[in-house]
């Protein structure tokens, strides 16, 4: 990328192989009676005097909590933030695992989904309480509990959001406050005009869409997705913002009034209406019609940063983004790389699922050569679809790679089993000399 001699995959995995040699085979019997925090230390840590930094990309400031554990030296961290989803949140009982779990692993923060499906898990004056929380009644606030425990034990916070999906539920939602319900002019539309709220299951199921996602062209949109920000940011001590599902879905959408209107203003070209066009005309209104799909995307980034500057300034805001960049801006609007060197994002986790440890290196050694050692870029590794010595393998490379900082996704699959992390902790402990 941009003209650099590429790493050849061979090499890479050599390098792996070579790692997981090194592995100690110690058995989880023969470390047992030994405290869970014994193993924080698994990964490396910068080496001291590194900032974490490349050549004009300066680092987000940490939150309050990380601060204050960085400086009493209580924690050295392993995997560095966890993905929470919401069902995590669910009773007081539940956190309370969470939080002793996560400290446990040598986090130090929590990526805390409290918008799940355009209801909340906090209270708010803008989106209706999540079903969910039905049972444990309306005093419950599930983000005040996460706060209060997680910042007692020195972990940071960042509430993260789903921003355009809304909804994926078997029926629609019941609250009459939902978005979906409210503003039904906002939901993207197919082909031909038709909703996304229309979509039947199985439509859904064969497009691979999660559910119903918004129109980021419409302004309403964006004013409300910054609201749901700051209302967040200004109500809560959270150590950031976490956008997530930032982007397009992966099916053709985009064509409402609005935003066939505007597009035409721009283009003089109604991309509902092509068939008149060449094959050349039609390939530059193709990259005209992405260009624009990105640019409404964008927009709500934009919305949200400059709210946030306004209502809360110096807070952390990240988002989860897709690793395979290519994919990112060309089908899914996401152009999350401009975002972070146009500073709209502090820091950028990626989305790096794909099962195979060598597509996940490939991704990553792209990145390492356009961004260098940033923290401002987090891999995000997954142990959802994969075993734990294909994680651990990954984990390895990132830090070898120079990533100072790891996500995982997510802690929920981390300790489905009770096997999944005492082995990825086995097999990320440091080899008897000390190194990793």
């Amino acid at each position: 990328m941009h003209g650099t001699t590429p790493i050849a995959p061979a090499f890479c995995l050599a390098a792996l192989a070579a790692l997981a040699a090194a592995a100690p085979a110690a058995t989880d019997s023969a470390r047992a009676g030994a405290a869970d925090s014994a193993a924080v230390g698994v990964l490396a840590a910068p080496a001291p005097g590194d900032s974490g930094t490349s050549a004009g990309i300066a680092s987000p400031r940490p939150g309050p909590a990380a601060a204050a554990a960085e400086s009493s030296g209580a924690r050295s961290h392993s995997v560095d933030y966890l993905w929470v989803v919401r069902t995590a949140l669910a009773t007081p009982a539940g956190i309370d695992s969470m939080v002793e779990r996560a400290r446990a692993v040598g986090a130090r923060g929590l990526l805390v989904q409290i918008v799940g499906r355009g209801d909340a898990y906090y209270r708010s004056s803008l989106l209706p309480r999540a079903e969910a929380l039905a049972r444990m009644g309306p005093d419950y606030d599930p983000l005040a509990e996460v706060i209060a425990r997680a910042h007692a034990d020195g972990l940071e916070v960042h509430a993260w959001v789903n921003c355009m999906l809304v909804w994926s539920g078997p029926h629609p939602p019941r609250d009459p406050r939902h978005v979906v319900n409210t503003h039904p002019e906002w939901v993207a539309r197919l082909r031909g005009g038709r909703s996304m709220s229309r979509m039947s299951a199985s439509e859904l199921r064969r497009g691979r869409v999660e559910g119903v996602f918004l129109n980021p062209a419409h302004p309403g949109v964006r004013t409300w997705v910054a609201r749901v920000a700051t209302e967040i940011a200004t109500r809560y001590p959270v150590d950031g913002i976490h956008l997530d599902y930032i982007r397009q879905p992966d099916i053709e959408v985009g064509f409402d009034p609005n935003s066939r209107a505007r597009f035409a203003l721009r283009t003089g070209v109604d991309p509902e209406n092509l068939s008149h066009l060449t094959r050349a005309e039609r390939a530059t209104v193709d990259s005209a019609w992405a260009d624009f799909q990105r640019d409404q995307v964008t927009a709500i980034v934009r919305e949200v940063r400059d709210s946030l500057e306004i209502e809360r300034p110096g807070i952390t805001l990240s988002a989860a983004v897709i690793a395979d960049t290519a994919k990112a801006e060309r089908r899914d609007a996401q152009s999350w790389r401009a975002w972070v060197r146009d500073r709209l994002l502090d820091r950028a986790f990626l989305m790096c699922y794909a099962p195979p440890v060598q597509q996940v290196m490939d991704q990553l050694l792209a990145l390492a050569r356009e961004f260098g050692a940033s923290d401002r870029v987090v891999p995000g590794i997954a142990i959802f679809n994969t075993s734990p010595t294909a994680a651990a393998l990954k984990i390895r490379g990132a830090r070898e790679l120079g990533f100072p900082l790891l996500a995982l996704y997510s802690y929920d699959a981390l300790f489905s089993k009770p096997s999944t992390w005492a082995s990825l902790r086995r097999q990320l402990a440091p080899a008897p000399g000390g190194s990793p």
